[in-house]
């Protein structure tokens, strides 16, 4: 039976694999080779489940340390009859080594091989990189991020287009015309987010204000019908609206 470093209700077991041990056994001032694998709290003490990984006040460490045969028997002993435990100080995060002599404990100094920040277990590495919450593994909610004005991003919805994918690309055409037009009209192609929607909807509004350019360039010019012009906006004249329209 081992007694645990520290009982307190703060102490839940994390998924992981098992941590890499020393070479040689921690206990300090012995210099035999690691032999063993030591579990600190035992899995009596984690709800029956074995934990290669722990947490303790909000600190997560390993479970286990490497000991020789000798000192893994006197911290494992029956009831009784330990003849050393390891405690656990949540202030620093440090192992200490003690040993007990007729009830008296006395402390031998830290687990050697302890690093001042404690490894990550590979399962909250892993997740953590995916953008996943480290202790569930659900998805983490993304921040709101604000535009270069200061202002949170405006909320946008995917509206489809289903295009030709054999000899003729649609997808490659349509963005051939979006980047261009995009940067004749002083757009950013590397900004996506919103880029086709701020191209479209402006040529799309020009071509409804001026129709019959758009028919006269669409139809074939043997059997077009004159272009008429659209009526002139409020406040230009006749004559200076039509010298403005292209081609004409």
């Amino acid at each position: 039976m081992t007694l645990a470093p520290l009982v307190i209700p703060e102490i839940r077991g994390v998924e992981g694999k098992p941590a890499e041990l020393s070479q040689w056994c921690v206990v300090p001032g012995c210099l035999s080779l690691t032999q063993q694998r030591h579990h600190l709290w035992p899995r009596s003490y984690l709800r029956g489940q074995p934990f290669e990984w722990v947490e303790v006040a909000g600190r997560v460490i390993p479970n286990s340390v490497g000991l020789c045969v000798r000192h893994h028997n006197e911290v494992t002993s029956p009831v009784g009859g330990h003849k050393a435990k390891i405690t656990y100080e949540v202030d620093t995060g440090l192992l200490f080594w003690w040993e007990l002599d007729g009830g008296e404990a006395r402390e031998m100094g830290t687990l050697r091989g302890q690093a001042l920040v404690a490894p990550e277990p590979v399962v909250k590495r892993v997740r953590r990189e995916e953008g996943l919450c480290p202790s569930c593994g659900r998805a983490q909610p993304h921040e709101k991020r604000q535009t270069s004005n200061g202002l949170p991003k405006r909320k946008a919805k995917t509206w489809g287009l289903l295009v030709p994918d054999d000899g003729e690309a649609g997808t490659e055409i349509l963005d051939t015309y979006v980047e261009d037009l995009a940067v004749l009209m002083g757009l950013d192609p590397d900004s996506p987010r919103l880029l086709r929607y701020h191209v479209l909807v402006p040529v799309l509004e020009w071509v409804n204000q001026n129709k019959h350019l758009f028919i006269h360039d669409w139809e074939d010019e043997d059997g077009a019908e004159p272009a008429r012009p659209t009526p002139a906006p409020s406040g230009v004249g006749a004559s200076e609206y039509e010298s403005r329209l292209p081609g004409e």
